[in-house]
């Protein structure tokens, strides 16, 4: 089967010959640079045999198309770059935010680089792009990984939010129009204000879920395989987002030293979805070990593999981290995962 055969099947309720495996690790040495970036991409695809390619473009594409001024990272083992300056500063800048074109130079090269992976791969191994939901690249245009700007944008200011939000997606919409024309199978539409950690469950129905789903909308009927990403480890919404137009979940299921009462496990989301599940790993934890003794790490993950696949039933499982692979570790490594689950 090819990896496109595979997932169809799954999605048809049809048997496939192996549990598919995905993964996807930030390149922050290649990644604003087409060519090297495609080939990075490809390489890394093909030594772990994924079974989709979820394309890792650099975490502040968005900010960078609306000008911030970035020091991108230079480190190998750290995807976030320096901010110099935020194109959201004030309640003002999201009331000016402009739509963008998909001509704008962040936006092609992003489009570029994922027209060169379909052409690459012909329809044998889906080719998924990454979005981040409105809120998420407010945050990002505002204070990065910190939400403190964006939750005072959301209690104070929320009528400048919602103008900023509707602008973003319309940018959004234009982006994604690019990347159905360069032959997309899918989105991976990752929120990172999806726990009552961080929002309340009326702050979501209020910023997040109304954009999450005129996105899910706009592509409905013009992709197969769509993803929602989940972010974090513990009190996730998940009851606000199960009726997603989605194809799959992604989040971290078996987050280390998270209390079983806080996380959301692959046996409790499985109870209420028969939706593809995309999990299993521990990314921060499972690759870890402090001789790098490939044999303990292989014990760990097929542990790990065995829960998931007890608890998702064997049936719609995607073997996988729970977010980004870890940077600072052999790539070699990650080729344990297609070792398991042929064996």
């Amino acid at each position: 089967m090819t990896s496109t055969e595979r997932l169809k099947s799954m999605l048809q309720g049809k048997p496939v010959d192996r549990t598919a495996i995905a993964g996807w690790l930030h390149m922050p040495l290649v990644d604003r640079n087409i060519a090297e970036f495609v080939e990075a991409t490809i390489q890394f695809t093909d030594e772990n045999q994924w079974d989709f390619v979820k394309v890792m473009s650099n975490g502040h594409y968005m900010a960078e198309a609306y000008g911030a001024d970035i020091r991108f990272s230079s480190d190998p083992t750290r995807w976030s770059g320096t901010f110099l300056s935020y194109p959201v500063k004030t309640p003002g800048d999201l009331l000016k935010l402009p739509v963008l074109d998909k001509t704008n130079a962040a936006l092609a090269r992003e489009i570029a680089v994922t027209y060169a992976l379909v052409q690459h791969y012909r329809g044998k191994v889906p080719i998924v792009a990454t979005l981040f939901a409105p809120l998420t690249w407010i945050q990002e245009m505002s204070s990065s990984t910190d939400p403190r700007l964006t939750r005072e944008f959301m209690q104070r200011h929320k009528k400048a939010l919602h103008t900023g939000l509707e602008a973003l997606l319309t940018t959004q919409f234009t982006f994604i129009d690019g990347l159905l024309d360069a032959g997309i199978d899918g989105i991976f539409l990752a929120s990172q204000f999806i726990s009552s950690a961080v929002i309340s469950r009326e702050e979501y129905n209020e910023f997040c879920r109304p954009y999450d789903q005129a996105i899910l909308s706009y592509i409905n009927g013009k992709t197969w395989f769509n993803i929602l990403h989940v972010h974090g480890e513990k009190r996730l919404l998940f009851n606000e987002c199960l009726d997603y137009d989605v194809q799959a979940f992604n989040w971290e299921d078996a987050p280390y030293g998270v209390a079983d009462t806080e996380r959301s496990s692959i046996k409790s989301i499985r109870k209420l979805t028969d939706k593809i599940i995309i999990g299993g790993i521990d990314q921060h934890h499972d690759f870890y070990q402090e001789e790098n003794n490939r044999d303990i790490i292989r014990a760990r993950l097929q542990l790990q593999y065995q829960r998931a696949l007890k608890e998702s039933g064997g049936n719609n499982f995607i073997f996988a981290p729970g977010c980004a692979l870890p940077q600072d570790i052999p790539r070699e490594i990650f080729m344990l995962l297609k070792d398991i689950v042929g064996e």
